[in-house]
Formats: structure tokens, sequence, C-alpha cells
């Protein structure tokens, strides 16, 4: 039987790398989170037609030529309210 991972066995280990590794390591770590989140929002898969999926990128290419945008931050923050 395999015993469960602790934090501090995960610490230790990174204590062992070089400190070079860290920025890796915490990019790693930010894509399993990243991962686990998107694992634990039971999204349902896009069920478009070719045809559905050509319409709506077209809407959203009319939305930008027309300037119907949002400034990045803003379209982020409104998705971490939404999904939160």
């Amino acid at each position: 039987m395999e015993v469960p991972m602790s934090y501090d066995t995960v610490v230790d280990q990174v204590k062992t790398l070089p400190e070079k590794c860290l920025e890796e390591v915490s990019r790693y770590i930010d894509y399993i989170k990243y991962q686990y989140n998107l694992d634990n929002m039971n999204l349902e898969p896009l069920n478009e037609t070719q045809e559905e999926f050509n319409t709506n990128m077209q809407k959203g290419l009319d939305d930008a030529k027309a300037g119907r945008v949002q400034p990045l931050k803003e379209a982020f923050a409104d998705i971490r309210r939404q999904f939160a």
C-alpha cells in the first residue's frame, strides 16, 4: 500500500533542488493547481457544430472590430467572480 504524500515530504524534496530550479517548480505547481481547478469545475464539453463554432467566432471578431471589447484585467476579474 502506497503511503500518501505529505507536505513535509514535498518541502524536503524541494529543498534538495538547486535554487535555479525553483522558478520551474513554482510554474509546475501553478499548472497542477490550474488542472485541479479545471477537473473540479465539472465543465461539460462543448457540443457545437462546426457551423455554430464558426458563427460564434465570427461574432467575437465582429465585436472586436466594432470596439465592443473589455480590458483584459477586467475580463479576468469578471471570470474570477463568475467561477469563484
